[in-house]
């Protein structure tokens, strides 16, 4: 985590001023701020399997600065495709990429006709009801709030010997949001406070 560095106050500061490279690191996470003297700036952050990116505006509010998304990002949608016929087999879903391939990590919720919802999530291929369970699925859940996706519920006719399939409509898959976000300042370090924690951008002098 960024320590805060000493500077004179951050009122004193002009936008120009603020303009830079802005770097936050931690154990398997990094994240970079640029503020360009035109009022853009460009976001990117790497964490694990995720890495997510950003652009648009920015300017001075006070003691923080306040981004805009620009373009304004779309999140993905996930819509119902083919129903295949797989004889003999139990039924299945996929949840299918636009290049065709299974999509792994993201959350399904299965809801029933009784009792409570089942959770898991799919792992780059067909994905099957528990054998054990009995009672009767009437629809299904995706979602990947990292990543901004969270369907509506979809209906399910789970009959054996199908397979429902469901299309991944990427838009701007990858792309946050900041619009309305706020970076405090303080002397040369951001702190960026956003849902699942707080970072604090150092700045690179150069």
């Amino acid at each position: 985590m960024a320590v805060s560095l000493l500077a004179p106050a951050a009122a004193a500061q002009t936008p120009a001023s603020l303009a830079g490279d802005y770097v936050h690191s931690q154990v398997e996470l990094v994240a970079g701020i640029r503020l360009n003297a035109d009022g853009t700036f460009q976001y990117g952050l790497t964490v694990g399997s995720l890495d997510e990116r950003a652009q648009g505006r920015w300017k001075r509010s006070g003691d923080a600065i306040e981004l805009t998304s620009d373009p304004r990002p779309v999140a993905p949608t996930v819509t119902a495709g083919a129903i295949e016929e797989t004889p003999g087999k139990a039924f299945a879903v996929r949840l299918v990429a636009p290049n065709g391939s299974d999509v792994p990590g993201v959350d399904v919720t299965i809801a029933f006709d009784t009792g409570e919802l089942l959770t898991d999530y799919t792992r780059g291929e067909a994905w099957h009801l528990p054998p054990e369970e009995r009672r009767t699925p009437r629809s299904i859940t995706f979602a990947k709030p990292s990543y901004r996706l969270q369907s509506e519920p979809l209906p399910l006719d789970a009959k054996p010997g199908r397979t429902a399939t469901f299309l991944l409509i990427p838009n701007d898959f990858g792309v946050a949001d900041l619009t309305g976000t706020r970076l405090e300042v303080e002397g040369t370090t951001l702190t960026l406070h956003r849902e699942g924690g707080t970072m604090r951008f150092k700045r690179i002098e150069d």
